[in-house]
């Protein structure tokens, strides 16, 4: 049985561009709550390791979370307009 690795910290490579839309594989719950599990970037499938806070603001959830990616771990923001169906990740 392998033991395990804790993720190393250091932030992986996401340019500081402003926003970028992204694919994201998320959880929804009956009482119209939304989690971010996965999200893709450069072709990249990125793990969320823990929602550090969630804002709902003018039609948009907003998510400050942990991402890891490689054993490096990152900042991240995402934000979901539900009315669009759009993903936005800004690395912080």
């Amino acid at each position: 049985m392998p033991f395990y690795v804790p993720p190393k910290e250091h932030s992986f490579d996401i340019d500081k561009e402003p926003n970028y839309i992204v694919p994201v594989i998320a959880s929804f719950s009956t009482k119209g709550g939304v989690q971010p599990l996965y999200f893709q970037f450069d072709e990249k499938t990125i793990k969320v390791m823990s929602v550090h806070w969630c804002e709902k603001k003018y039609n948009a959830f907003h998510f400050e979370c942990t991402a890891e990616l490689d054993g490096y771990i990152r900042e991240v923001n995402l934000t979901f307009f539900p009315n669009e169906n759009r993903w936005f990740m800004k690395p912080k």
